[in-house]
């Protein structure tokens, strides 16, 4: 149903995200994110990476530059643009796919590694994407999803206490978010507290092994002065069984 809409928005972003990932490639998120991919990877020196969601390349420039075989998919023919003129200025190769990540054009077991960063969130069917991600990831490969309740403020008051409670704001290089922020209303994950929702539909589908870290948001709840902690971003990594 939001599937263009969210495409068509994210089209409009990509300028804005792509400046975001050059940054990203010089300051420290590059070596945090660098080692996260690393230590999170199956075994290997050569893997067959599928980066779902790429954006302007963020995660895919990383792992190519490790000497991995990497496929970026993504339904933003926009973020793909910026994605192809970055893979160039890095001087790494990748192979781009438009596609659904909710229904991927891949054959069964066809990837050592999965990654994605921020997308599990903005799709409509989550249960379907991560049945669609094990199905093509090989026996022994691993899943990374690195995410957050973005919206969960919609939905749980402590949560949008804390948005009230923060005064940061991300940068959207002049592009209204309004569109996302409606969209997001009716998306499912929104209402969701992640990563236990991650894991109990992981866990279904047969997944044995997994790893999960979060990072925790604390504020001060004005009227009262109560100090609450909340789960704001997370990664989870998951091995599908040999």
């Amino acid at each position: 149903m939001y599937l263009n809409q969210i495409a068509q928005y994210w089209d409009t972003r990509a300028e804005g995200y792509s400046i975001t990932v050059h940054k990203q490639l010089s300051g420290n998120e590059c070596e945090q994110f660098a080692a996260l991919l690393k230590s999170s990877a199956p075994p290997g020196k050569t893997l067959k990476c599928l980066d779902l969601g790429c954006g302007p390349g963020f995660f895919s420039i990383l792992l190519a530059r490790e000497g991995h075989q990497v496929t970026a998919v993504d339904y933003s023919e926009g973020m793909l643009e910026k994605a192809r003129a970055n893979f160039r200025k890095a001087a790494v190769t990748v192979d781009t796919v438009r596609g659904d990540v909710q229904a991927l054009p891949f054959d069964d077991n066809s990837f050592d590694y999965i990654v994605s960063r921020n997308l599990v969130w903005n799709l409509e069917h989550p249960a379907e994407a991560y049945a669609e991600w094990m199905r093509v990831l090989k026996p022994g490969g691993r899943l990374l999803v690195v995410d957050g309740n973005h919206y969960l403020h919609y939905y749980d008051p402590l949560y949008q206490v804390l948005k009230e409670a923060t005064t940061k704001t991300h940068d959207c290089y002049g592009v209204d978010p309004t569109p996302i922020n409606n969209i997001a209303r009716d998306l499912p994950l929104s209402k969701e507290h992640r990563p236990a929702w991650d894991v109990k539909t992981l866990l279904a589908l047969g997944i044995k092994h997994l790893q999960v870290s979060v990072n925790h948001k604390s504020f001060t709840e004005p009227q009262t002065g109560k100090e609450y902690r909340v789960i704001a971003e997370f990664v989870v990594c998951a091995e599908k069984p040999a």
